[in-house]
């Protein structure tokens, strides 16, 4: 049944009183007329592949360079009505199949998963939110979390919070373009690594290179999202929260800086393509464009000790950041200094290495690193990384009285809640009755407030 749509194939059929004629040219004779509706518009989108590119019959020169074409991406609601048709269609008029691969995406839906309606006024228009928080937001929102075939929900928060992202990748260069000199920003356009002169130099470019080579796959798969939560990750937790706040501290990052950046914004530019060549222009200048520079290679991964640095800079993450939850723990100001010991035995001379970077994003004022057990502070704070120990020296951090008096008060409360739920836990006609998984849930209660009693205590003895 036609449509009535403007532009489409005319239906074949002429007509001439009750005569009628199927055919592409009206038949001998006077008085025929051809019939006024159109073919349904499937009928014309089936010849898409081909049809844009030149006549049926022969071979255009586009339709020599371009067709057939690799990938098909469209919605999994019509695979029946256009996809199926185009194959079909091709195939008959052609004899080849119009496309190698079918990519199928979802329907975007609203926060709660209902169909968008103006009847319910759920609607998103995406040029009101590109106005509001740019073309790139909307683009992510759309693309990051959801998978080929499965519907996605879409709400203006979670495109609120992609801007912010495209935001925070702004503050990346505009940080970077201030520790370096501008006029040291470099084109990256051959595989050549700056040179690494310490233990982060080495693993933010060894992270680097495992993000290209997996965003990489994730693409060539059709992995969309998995390829953009990656790059987020390392982007956000790793270049960012990590190694910017590194190179603060350690200085003479120039080479190693600009080659990232660089890197990073060729990874991102398929998915934002308008915030990452204005930050390209930015730095490069105008006559340089993003959008012609080559995709990253990789040319670390095969390279000896990758594993090692990753796993070095680790524990030197972990040591960090155990520091920083003690000090959380024990309600040490943010700017107060404290002293820190760390025993440990094969590590020293890596630690003693790295030794600025624990000070300086710990805020330590005295690190020890050694071997010896007994150098541990009569008043501390401890965590166990593996082998090695990390104490944080209390004294003169905290008022051990007022910390001895919390710590009391915290024990005098979970101590009766241990007490009940043993006591509830041994009352036999409760746990003949109980459903099993009523039980489940008060020996987990049991298990993890047993846990918080023995770790108060301990804290409290070491006090």
């Amino acid at each position: 049944m036609s449509r009535q749509i403007w532009y489409g194939h005319r239906v074949p059929a002429w007509y001439r009183g009750d005569e009628v004629y199927v055919g592409i040219d009206a038949p001998e004779g006077e008085g025929w007329k051809q019939d006024p509706d159109t073919l349904d518009t499937w009928f014309s989108a089936g010849m898409f592949s081909f049809s844009p590119l030149g006549p049926v019959e022969g071979e255009s020169e586009d339709q020599k360079n371009y067709h057939p074409t690799s990938v098909l991406e469209t919605g999994y609601d019509i695979l029946t009505f256009w996809v199926v048709r185009m194959i079909l269609m091709t195939t008959c008029l052609r004899g080849e199949v119009p496309f190698k691969t079918v990519y199928l995406h979802g329907l975007v839906r609203d926060e709660q998963g209902r169909k968008m309606s103006k009847s319910l006024d759920n609607i998103i228009d995406p040029l009101d939110v590109s106005e509001k928080f740019g073309t790139d937001a909307v683009r992510l929102s759309l693309m990051v979390g959801s998978s080929p075939g499965n519907d996605s929900k879409l709400s203006e928060e979670k495109i609120g919070s992609y801007r912010n992202f495209a935001n925070k990748l702004w503050n990346i260069a505009r940080f970077i373009q201030l520790t370096i000199n501008n006029e040291q920003l470099t084109l990256v356009r051959e595989v050549s690594l700056p040179k690494a002169n310490t233990l982060a130099d080495k693993w933010i470019l060894t992270r680097l290179d495992q993000v290209i080579s997996e965003v990489t796959e994730h693409i060539e798969q059709y992995r969309f999202s998995p390829a953009a939560e990656t790059l987020r990750d390392f982007t956000w937790n790793e270049f960012a929260d990590w190694y910017l706040e590194i190179a603060k501290i350690e200085g003479n990052k120039t080479a190693v800086l600009n080659y990232v950046l660089n890197t990073v914004l060729k990874l991102w530019h398929p998915y934002m393509p308008y915030v990452t060549e204005a930050i390209w222009q930015e730095l490069y200048g105008e006559e340089h464009l993003l959008m012609v520079e080559h995709w990253p290679s990789v040319p670390l991964l095969t390279k000896e000790g990758a594993g090692e640095v990753i796993l070095q800079f680790a524990l030197v993450k972990d040591i960090i950041t155990n520091i920083r939850s003690l000090r959380s723990e024990k309600n040490i100001e943010p700017g107060k200094q404290v002293g820190v010991v760390i025993v440990c035995t094969d590590e020293q001379a890596m630690l003693d290495e790295n030794s600025a970077l624990i000070r300086g994003l710990a805020r330590v004022e005295s690190l020890t690193i050694t071997s010896d057990e007994s150098a541990k502070p009569a008043q501390a704070s401890s965590a166990a990384i593996g082998s090695i120990m990390v104490h944080l020296d209390l004294a003169g951090a905290i008022d051990v009285d007022a910390e001895k008096a919390r710590l009391q008060k915290e024990i005098d409360r979970v101590a009766p809640y241990v007490l009940q739920l043993e006591k509830k836990l041994s009352n036999k006609e409760f746990v003949d009755n109980a459903p099993e998984a009523v039980i489940a849930v008060e020996k987990k209660k049991l298990e993890e407030a047993t846990q918080k009693l023995t770790a108060l205590q301990e804290q409290l003895s070491m006090l």
